[in-house]
């Protein structure tokens, strides 16, 4: 995967009303490819239940400090 282009986006759910990220690698696409709609479909495709679950679920943890490492200093 040479030719591979790595891009990460940064998605608006309006389901969950929360911005969640999304590494998408494209390889061998045409210049003309419109991005928008296939963006459009990981919106869609969101598992909106199960991200507010784990977003609950971390909120009654305590949360934790984003980008801990556990047993790390």
């Amino acid at each position: 995967m040479a030719d591979a282009i790595y891009n990460e986006y940064e998605l608006f759910c309006p389901v969950c009303n929360t911005h969640f990220k999304q590494i998408v690698v494209l390889h061998k696409v045409p210049k003309d490819f419109d991005i928008t709609p296939y963006l459009a479909g990981f919106v869609e495709r969101h598992d909106h239940k199960a991200w507010q679950e784990g977003q609950r679920k971390k909120a009654e943890a305590g949360g934790g400090e984003e980008g801990a490492v556990p047993g790390g200093d």
